[in-house]
This record gives structure tokens, C-alpha cells and sequence, in this order.
């Protein structure tokens, strides 16, 4: 039997990249003893029990039937004043819709807006499930390489110069992943000026945004008369320590809200009404929950910088923000896989090789900061260690 073209799609060399994470996920389950760096989300953490307890609320209550396939109103009007606070732009319940995760969210917006033929700018890094998401719909992806002199993130002429006349869309993660760069505010106003006259929708996915301090952050939605071309996707997975709640949504305009709103109609057909009755209650911390995780993240950052910032053939690539730092391993002769997978052989240490976010990325390594500062501080003693291996070999 014959599957969809789709299914060609949907396989990416971004796949590959979690290769050896699911080497040591079933090392773990053996019983080895393994430092997991490797994915971006805090280890053995829970949502506040706040959070918990409305959804168990919730459920007590018989809150687990048929919801509106937009999200409840009251959840999609706290989203709308959490977007606000957060970016400046002025949006109303009409304006957002609920998704079981950014991811979710991406891939319906992708769904709504691109067609075969439309050209989806990616500049590089993007996060592995970037070439799939939007090359689902039969859109061709266009990647526009980022150089390490800027820390891998694209500049506006590079990506203006990536611009045809079949462009739909360009893609940015505000700030990256596994970078942790950004534009700033001078920089987001070109971009969204480039895609104004080019009449080209800006998707900002800014699920770390909440990571950022008020000065730092810079939203494409914070731009005056921007509203028709943004679309601004977010969720409370890095924000709330809630990545298996899959709680997510776009901000977008509210002729496109329409449409999403008839996929979701067809495809989820709503979220379960006590998961978004437990999100109300992460949106009413008033940010609290978002400055302790930035504070978190700042110490374990540090004790990478003290511990990696000399090895041999490596260099630690730190943008300050997000969950990681990165290591460029070029000089060590190996390519990012073949560093991560004797990582993992020789010394137990799971990281995440960037292959799958770019091929200007070969030789990047993503080191989560998701496991306390202890075991980060022994997995950055094993990994200089095997750095000085490498050096001897």
C-alpha cells in the first residue's frame, strides 16, 4: 500500500538529531547512571502545586467534557492580557487561540497560511521540528545560514537576501534555540518593516520570552501597526514548568483566529477543560514563576562558563538566555554527533547534537541547564576530561 507524500516530509535529518538522547533514555531505563543535558526541561521539577490542584479541581468538578475549540474565553482573555504584559501589543480573546502546545500551535498556523509553492524563510538555528511543521502543507523551506562571528543568528541582510517573490513566511524563535541570542528592538523593527513591504507573514515563536528580562525582551508584536503580518506563538511549557500539560496558543490576527479555529474544529476538536482551567491559574503568578526559572538558569549558565570556557579544540557559545549553552566542537576534529554519542560511551553525559537545527550547525553541541547545579557541576568535569582525551588521542 502507498502512503502520502506527506509522510516524505514529515522525515528530516532533524530526527537524527535525537539519536543519542534515545540512546541514553534506554541506558537510563537499564539502569546506567546518566547526567541528561539533553532536553529543555527542568529535571524532576513539578508545576506548583497551585497549578495542580486547579486541575485536580477541576476534574472533581466534572470539567472534562467538550470545551470551545478556541480555548475557554476566560483562558484565551488571561492570554490576551499575559501577551500583553509581555509585548506591549493590545489583542482581545478573538485574537488567541488554544493548542495543545507551541508545537500544535506552529503546525496549525502553517496549515492556515502556506500552500505548495510558498517559500518559509528559516533562518538557522531553528529548533528540529521547524523543516517538518512547515513543510507539511507542501511550502519549500529556505534556510538562511547564521555565522559564528554573530553567535549563529542570522542578520537582516541575510535574510532580506533570502527574500524571493514566493516568499509567505518568515520564521524566528525570539529569543533562539539553543543559542539563546535575540534581536533587539532595533533589529525586530527592520525585520518587521522588511516583511511590511513585502507583504510576508512574521511567525515569532517565543517560547522562552517569558526567560528574558523586560529590558531584554523584544517582541515583533510590540511594533506599532504590525498587527495584520505577526503572529506570535507562545505556551507555558518553559514559563510554568509545564511541558506535559501541552498548553499553548497563537496570537494572530482575528480573521486568521477564524480559521485556526475551523482546523481545530477538525483536528482536536478543543483541549481538555481542566488543563486550561489549571493554565489560568500559572497565568494569575504574575510572572513569579518565570523570574525564578531566569534566576535558575543564571547560576547553572555560570557554572559552565567557569568550568568550559578553556578546553582544547572547544568553544562555549553562551547567549545568554533560554535553558543552554552551546559547545563548538570543531576543533576536536569530530562533528557534533560523533562528539555527543563518545560523550555519552565514555563518560555518561547525554547532550543534544545540533544537526537537526541547520547544517551551519554541524558542530554545535546544546548542553541543557535542566539538572541541578550539582550534576552540572560534575558533567562539566567529565566533559573537559574527555575534551583532554580527545586532545591526547
Amino acid at each position: 500500500m502507498k502512503f502520502a507524500s506527506l509522510t516524505q516530509r514529515l522525515g528530516s535529518d532533524s530526527a537524527d538529531a535525537w539519536h543519542v538522547h534515545s540512546l541514553a533514555t534506554q541506558r537510563i531505563a537499564a539502569g546506567d547512571d546518566i547526567i541528561m543535558l539533553s532536553i529543555g526541561e527542568e529535571s524532576g521539577v513539578p508545576a506548583s502545586s497551585e497549578i495542580t490542584e486547579a486541575a485536580c479541581s477541576s476534574l472533581r468538578a466534572g470539567r472534562h467534557h467538550y470545551s470551545d475549540v478556541r480555548g475557554t474565553e476566560s483562558l484565551r482573555q488571561k492570554i490576551a492580557t499575559y501577551h500583553q504584559n509581555l509585548t506591549g501589543q493590545i489583542v482581545d480573546e478573538d485574537n488567541c487561540t488554544v493548542y495543545a502546545g507551541a508545537q500544535n500551535a506552529l503546525f496549525a498556523v502553517s496549515l492556515c497560511l502556506l500552500e505548495t509553492g510558498d517559500e518559509v524563510l528559516l533562518p538557522e538555528p531553528y529548533y528540529t521540528t521547524y523543516p517538518g511543521v512547515f513543510s507539511c502543507s507542501g511550502a519549500i523551506l529556505k534556510k538562511v545560514s547564521g555565522s559564528k562571528e554573530r553567535m549563529f543568528l542570522s542578520s537582516i541582510e541575510q535574510i532580506e537576501a533570502g527574500i524571493s517573490e514566493n516568499t509567505k513566511a518568515i520564521v524566528i524563535t525570539q529569543p533562539g534555540n539553543p543559542m539563546g541570542t535575540w534581536y533587539n528592538k532595533d533589529e525586530i523593527a527592520q525585520l518587521v518593516e522588511l516583511c511590511r513591504k513585502r507583504g510576508i507573514w512574521l511567525i515569532s515563536d517565543e517560547v522562552y520570552s517569558a526567560l528574558l528580562s523586560d529590558e531584554q525582551r523584544a517582541s515583533p508584536a510590540s511594533i506599532a501597526k504590525a498587527d495584520d503580518l505577526i503572529i506570535t506563538i507562545n505556551s507555558l511549557s518553559k514559563s510554568h514548568r509545564m511541558t506535559g500539560w501541552r498548553i499553548g496558543w497563537a496570537v494572530t490576527p482575528a480573521d486568521l483566529a477564524v480559521h485556526l479555529a475551523e482546523l481545530s474544529m477538525v483536528m482536536s476538536y478543543g483541549q481538555p477543560p481542566f488543563t486550561m482551567d489549571a493554565a489560568e491559574e500559572a497565568l494569575a503568578d504574575n510572572g513569579a514563576t518565570a523570574e525564578s526559572i531566569r534566576n535558575t538558569m543564571a547560576r547553572r549558565r555560570e557554572v559552565c562558563r567557569k568550568s568550559l570556557h578553556t578546553l582544547p579544540g572547544v568553544d562555549l557559545l553562551d547567549g545568554g538566555a533560554g535553558m543552554f549553552v552551546v559547545l563548538d566542537v570543531a576543533g576536536t576534529g569530530l562533528d557534533a554527533n560523533r562528539f555527543a554519542e563518545q560523550l555519552l560511551a565514555d563518560m555518561a553525559i547525554s547532550t543534544l547534537p545540533c544537526t537537526g537545527f541547520g547544517s551551519s550547525c554541524n558542530t554545535l553541541v546544546r548542553i541543557g541547564l535542566c539538572v541541578p547545579e550539582a550534576q552540572i557541576a560534575v558533567a562539566c568535569e567529565r566533559i573537559a576530561r574527555f575534551c583532554e582525551l580527545i586532545k591526547q588521542q
